[in-house]
């Protein structure tokens, strides 16, 4: 069962998120806040965060307090939840600026009665799900400008720039793994994820994980097993 929290400053629109998500019988609606998801996020052991607004500036903000609200591992209901996020317009850069604040689910707010289940199912099974103007806006920056022999080699060359655990990091961050999911596959700790992060992000010269994803893909390079699985950890 996917427990889920809904969160939304319009009463009609909270409802009609919860009629739509608690149809589906794998579904079930643990919280609700109109204003701020911290109290929910501190207490409440949640798997996924819907939030519903208006403009996607309200949806950055809300991803920002949430994540910021995150209890530690050692005080946390629960693992952190992931966020679904309903907006009523995207543009180019909202659904990037979402995305790199860790939305794993984008959706218009007018077609979210027919695409809210799955969202909410593929979030909380770790993958990613946009609404297809969203999907368009990534397939036009990041897939068709395609895999040029150049861009390969640049991107090759990149991440020769980095230690072995910094490829270790940066191929889980292009697998869309958060940080306490990377802590427990590389056997240390979120803080440690977090400087080999930036130290990532400064040596490719990119600000966000959408960037160094993009790199990892062009450079067509497979994941090698991490140190923990090569010791069969």
């Amino acid at each position: 069962m996917i427990r889920v929290g809904v969160l939304g400053p319009e009463p009609l629109e909270r409802a009609g998120v919860r009629r739509v998500l608690e149809d589906d019988g794998r579904i079930r609606i643990v919280g609700e806040a109109s204003e701020t998801a911290s109290p929910m996020v501190r207490t409440t052991r949640l798997d996924v965060l819907v939030s519903s607004h208006r403009g996607a500036d309200e949806a950055l903000d809300v991803l920002q307090l949430a994540n910021a609200a995150a209890p530690t591992a050692a005080n946390a209901p629960g693992p952190t939840p992931v966020h679904v996020v309903l907006v009523d317009h995207l543009s180019e850069h909202a659904t990037r600026m979402l995305l790199c604040h860790g939305a794993r689910g984008i959706l218009l707010r007018g077609n979210s009665v027919r695409h809210l289940p799955w969202a909410v199912r593929a979030a909380a099974a770790g993958t990613i799900a946009l609404a297809p103007v969203a999907a368009r806006f990534l397939v036009d920056q990041y897939v068709r400008p395609g895999r040029t022999a150049d861009a390969v080699a640049t991107a090759r060359t990149m991440l020769d720039k980095l230690s072995s655990r910094e490829r270790e990091i940066v191929h889980l961050l292009a697998d869309g793994a958060s940080n306490p999911a990377m802590a427990e596959m590389l056997g240390i700790s979120a803080h440690t994820v977090k400087d080999h992060i930036r130290g990532v992000y400064s040596k490719l010269g990119v600000d966000n994980r959408v960037q160094a994803s993009r790199i990892v893909w062009q450079a067509q390079v497979p994941a090698q097993p991490t140190s923990t699985q090569a010791r069969g950890l």
